[in-house]
């Protein structure tokens, strides 16, 4: 049978009248909170060279990218991510600039539905990268930003997860496994897997570190937390919880205390974030609306080694939880008959006036213009050539018709 050619793609979806106000609306205000802190809007290709993703450390498997083929024969991709493009601007346009560079977008991603289990081909994101500035203060700089995103756009109570790149990096480096070792044991922590945790670590049971592997995996919650972990015996993930302890700090001091939680077994793609991790969440989401991180080797790859940290908001999510009930169909409320020669005057009565006040007849007869406004439930048409406002309506008896 054959496929109907008026459905969509797999995974991809289309936007009517309010879906499409409540998505504007929000990368408005996003684009106004970031353009607040000083960050300037770019603008990336929807396609971009593959290799620009395969080379630069992307966590994105290849699998998941929408690939073509462009004239040379070269593998391009619909953009899975902004990071890297934006990265690669401040790269290749951007030589001049003093560092640190503050940049924003608006803009989509495209990633295989298929591969991501049913989720969205085609996603409206919102994020900012801080290029060229390290350290605590840049963190917290982002960290606030993303805290102040989830309260502007959301939609009722938010928080935020902390973790850090380097508390498993650190273990799994003293651990001494084999790369692929280490992958199958982030993602089993990823997925909060830890039955099938505990039994691969029995190859490595031996080695001390396996017991502070399968302690931090399980420590989610507030300050406590710091108490109850003490030192993990190794200098790098023990250096990773006194940076994330002045972080946490530093936030509640701010006030953004009771929206920050801890969580140690936070493990976003080891081989690409280089310290701070986080996630965002919001009432009515079943899964982060935002995800960000440091990435500090990223630039390198692009030839212009400079640390970088940011985020990305999932437009398309926060419209989706926000409980909202649909606005009321909008109907002009007259609509506006003229001759082609009078062109100029009925558009500048649309111009005049509020959003969807006027519309256009496109009909050719005042009475074909009376019978559109009729089927619209519009109320009257203004007749241009005859001077008057003609009710589309007849008026009910005793009823005056101005």
């Amino acid at each position: 049978m054959a496929r109907s050619l008026v459905g969509t793609p797999a995974g991809a979806h289309d936007y009517l009248f309010a879906a499409c106000d409540r998505r504007r609306e929000r990368e408005a205000r996003a684009g106004a909170l970031f353009a607040r802190y000083g960050y300037r809007e770019v603008m990336t290709p929807a396609v971009e060279l593959f290799e620009l993703f395969t080379r630069t450390g992307q966590p994105m498997p290849p699998e998941s990218m929408v690939k073509l083929i462009d004239r040379d024969g070269r593998v391009l991709a619909m953009r899975p991510d902004s990071t890297t493009p934006v990265a690669r601007v401040v790269a290749a346009r951007l030589g001049g600039e003093p560092m640190p560079v503050r940049l924003y977008y608006l803009q989509d991603v495209y990633r295989d539905g298929a591969v991501h289990r049913g989720r969205r081909l085609e996603t409206r994101q919102a994020g900012v990268e801080f290029i060229g500035a390290g350290g605590l203060k840049a963190d917290l700089e982002v960290l606030s930003l993303a805290a102040e995103a989830l309260s502007e756009l959301g939609a009722g109570e938010y928080r935020v997860e902390l973790g850090h790149a380097a508390l498993f990096r650190g273990l799994f480096r003293a651990l001494q496994a084999p790369p692929g070792a280490v992958e199958e044991l982030r993602a089993l922590i990823e997925r909060k897997n830890f039955a099938s945790l505990g039994d691969r670590l029995e190859t490595f049971k031996n080695r001390p570190v396996c017991e502070a592997i399968l302690r931090l995996c399980h420590l989610f919650g507030g300050v406590e937390l710091f108490e109850e972990t003490g030192s993990l015996g190794v200098a790098e993930a023990d250096e990773a919880l006194v940076y994330l302890r002045d972080m946490y700090t530093a936030l509640a001091g701010a006030g953004f205390g009771r929206h920050i939680q801890l969580d140690f077994g936070l493990v976003h793609q080891l081989s690409y974030y280089t310290g701070l991790v986080f996630r965002g969440y919001v009432s009515g989401a079943g899964r982060a609306v935002l995800t960000g991180g440091r990435y500090d080797h990223l630039m390198g790859a692009l030839g212009r080694a400079a640390p970088g940290a940011g985020f990305v908001l999932d437009i398309d999510a926060l419209c989706a939880c926000a409980e909202e009930a649909p606005p009321a169909p909008r109907r002009a409320r007259r609509l506006i008959h003229f001759p082609p020669a009078r062109l100029r005057e009925a558009l500048g009565m649309v111009a005049q006036a509020e959003r969807g006040a006027y519309e256009l007849s496109p009909c050719a007869t005042l009475a074909e213009s009376l019978a559109l406004a009729r089927s619209r439930g519009v109320a009257a048409v203004v007749d241009i050539e005859g001077g008057a406002e003609v009710p589309a309506f007849e008026a009910p008896a005793g009823e005056v018709t101005v």
